[in-house]
């Protein structure tokens, strides 16, 4: 493994099409983790067509035009692979484990399965029933709910983001398999593409059986930029909704975030941990849970993509208390934007995080996992070993500053789902 305070030694090639390959050699492995990661997640949707970026995703792994469905998996097993694709705010993820001496065999189904997909009638068909019982699941989902009305209140219809990244119902079921086909062929390229792979392979090779793979793959035209407007809330906007027969409710507060790419990300990040991110480590986490026992579970992200991605904290409340667990972790906020935090607050939050850093570096999995961010945002060559420098000079200032400019207490978004709140005496 790479231990805490070794050298992650990233090599890189790029191929003629444009994809960028990343592998970090681990002595003493046998097996390899593998992501490709391709710039196709909800930032890079149609306006106006949410869910079409997952709908290709999951249909993409329901057979290619050279094996169908069972064939496709049953090569997998084949290997012992294991293998999901995600759709994020920003990326479509194709994640995979295997033993390094079947690299070629899984590299060759991920490019089938990403460059050939067949998009039979019959399996997109699949693909949107069980999204649709998701979304019908999700709409008695307390946690599910407070997310799409906090989006809802706080990104314009348009906007890449105003719905989970699963989408919109009447989209899933509108959708058709020539629709998948044109944006798999639009979205899915090469050029956009990363492909990070760390564990017991040598560089060279796996460029050689990455190049065998994908050299097929082309893009079909230029990228299409992708923008959308920039988001503020003048005030504070509040939604209730009521989700029958529950006894918990679901909160969400939060406001939009700043890109990956911004250089006050980093800042920006140990800010998080300051104020939500964790219940040892974090002001509003460990009050709100932990000293007055408002809450079931309370934790803060801050998403990352080219956009403005969700700045968000989450929590599981009796509805007794919601008011309450909402006016305590605005006030440790407040705390915050008004200097009253201390430099063993910010020393905690960055021995949080660099200690989470130092776990990833334990497994193959956790150093792709670090290694990706990296590539996405083309954040350096020696982005992996300086981002916990980074972390760790991040000033009290800072946190502050970015809490000023980022969440202010005044200007936020509430969504609370769940049953009906009680009555204040």
């Amino acid at each position: 493994m790479v231990h805490s305070g070794g050298v992650v030694n990233v090599q890189r090639h790029r191929l003629p099409n444009g994809l960028r390959i990343a592998v970090a050699p681990i002595s003493g492995l046998r097996s390899v983790a593998t992501l490709l990661a391709v710039e196709a997640g909800q930032w890079f949707e149609p306006a106006g067509r949410p869910g079409i970026a997952r709908l290709c995703a999951q249909a993409m792994l329901r057979g290619t035009t050279k094996r169908d469905a069972k064939s496709w998996a049953d090569a997998l097993d084949a290997i012992g692979a294991a293998a999901r694709l995600d759709v994020g705010s920003h990326a479509a993820t194709f994640s995979a484990q295997s033993l390094a001496a079947d690299v070629g065999e899984l590299l060759t189904l991920m490019a089938e399965a990403v460059v050939t997909p067949a998009f039979a009638p019959k399996e997109v068909e699949l693909v949107r029933q069980q999204t649709v019982a998701q979304l019908e699941e999700d709409s008695r989902n307390t946690r599910a709910v407070a997310e799409r009305v906090w989006r809802e209140l706080v990104y314009p219809a348009a906007h890449p983001f105003h719905a989970r990244p699963i989408g919109d119902p009447a989209v899933v079921r509108a959708a058709t398999a020539d629709e998948l086909r044109a944006y798999h062929l639009r979205a899915i390229r090469p050029d956009g593409a990363v492909l990070v792979v760390a564990g017991g392979i040598e560089a060279k090779r796996l460029f050689d059986e990455a190049e065998r793979a994908f050299a097929g793959w082309s893009a079909h035209g230029p990228r299409e930029p992708r923008s959308a407007s920039s988001v503020s809330l003048g005030g504070t906007v509040r939604r209730i909704e009521i989700v029958p027969d529950k006894t918990q409710s679901d909160v969400v507060l939060g406001w939009p975030g700043l890109p990956r790419t911004d250089p006050r990300f980093v800042a920006a990040r140990v800010t998080n941990m300051v104020f939500a991110a964790d219940t040892f480590a974090s002001r509003a986490g460990h009050v709100v849970r932990d000293e007055l026992g408002l809450a079931y579970y309370v934790f803060s992200t801050i998403g990352t993509s080219r956009g403005q991605s969700p700045w968000t904290v989450r929590m599981g409340v009796n509805p007794i208390n919601v008011e309450r667990a909402v006016s305590v972790t605005l006030d440790e906020l407040r705390k915050i934007v008004g200097g009253k935090v201390s430099e063993d607050d910010l020393e905690l939050a960055q021995d949080k995080l660099v200690g989470e850093l130092d776990v990833a570096r334990e497994s193959p999995g956790g150093v792709a996992s670090l290694m990706l961010e990296g590539e996405v945002f083309e954040l350096g060559p020696d982005h992996v070993e300086r981002y916990p420098r980074e972390l760790r000079a991040v000033t009290l200032d800072q946190v502050i500053e970015t809490a000023r400019t980022f969440l202010p207490p005044e200007r936020h978004a509430l969504a609370i789902a769940g049953p009906p709140l009680p009555v204040a005496d």
